[in-house]
């Protein structure tokens, strides 16, 4: 994980934001044609049209943004889930 107390870096601004989101939305498909072996954060880079440096502002390793998108497609599927069973009789 990145910075001293051991939390991944959360992005303070809007465009921060939508930086670290297009590196998650270009690291799932990576991982998802490549396999997580043969992905790389070149890869990921290159999809998602930024500087290799850039990846480093929001992730210390493939194995940390691998991490990070298990969670966002998991809140992102909770979301999807929530908002078409909403009103939904038990």
């Amino acid at each position: 994980m990145n910075q001293v107390s051991g939390l991944p870096k959360t992005p303070k601004t809007e465009r921060g934001k939508r930086t670290r989101d297009k590196l998650l939305r270009a690291a799932e498909i990576e991982f998802g044609d490549k396999g997580f072996h043969e992905a790389g954060i070149s890869g990921i880079t290159h999809r998602a049209g930024v500087a290799l440096g850039t990846f480093y502002t929001y992730f210390e390793s493939k194995e940390e943004i691998f991490q990070a998108l298990v969670s966002y497609m998991s809140r992102r599927t909770r979301s999807w889930i929530a908002e078409r069973v909403e009103g939904a009789p038990d």
